[in-house]
């Protein structure tokens, strides 16, 4: 009986074991825009900020951030979406990132699903009062987050 028991108990074992075959989703997923702040004088050189960062005047994405670089999403049902930036410690230091682009799905894997990169992005921005510049870094298509699509000069 115990002989029994024990082999019904392996063969139950084993079977759960070998039957789970769950993928994992290691690959890419649907890319940020990257933006790095440089210093308008020596523009070779990162320059720290102390941010507020809210998206189309709605959601705050950072608030009191300090940091030379922003990983920010980009809207994947709509094509175009205003990222409002402002100095942290002057409220009407706001100025307006102004992101259009298509979308189109790409099939990753049975894991991962699909992931959205975008086309023919581009930018425009306010220079009312601490940003100096912006400039995309690329050819403006997204469909990575290596390296920065965006340099905010200030």
């Amino acid at each position: 009986m115990k002989k029994l028991l024990s082999l019904l108990l392996l063969v139950t074992f084993s079977a759960t074991i070998f039957s789970c075959q769950d993928e994992f989703c290691l690959d890419a997923t649907t890319p940020n825009l990257i933006i790095r702040f440089y210093d308008k004088d020596t523009i070779t050189k990162t320059k720290s900020i102390k941010l507020i960062v809210r998206a189309n005047s709605k959601d705050t994405l950072y608030n009191g951030i300090n940091t030379d670089s922003l990983s920010i999403p980009l809207d994947t049902q709509n094509n175009n979406v205003t990222y409002h930036i402002s100095i942290l410690d002057n409220p009407n230091s706001q100025e307006d990132i102004n992101i259009n682009y298509t979308t189109e799905d790409v099939f990753v894997s049975k894991a991962c699903g699909f992931k959205s990169i975008f086309k023919d992005v581009s930018i425009t921005t306010t220079h009312n009062n601490w940003l100096s510049s912006a400039t995309p870094t690329s050819t403006f298509n997204i469909t990575d987050q290596t390296q920065a699509h965006v340099k905010i000069f200030h």
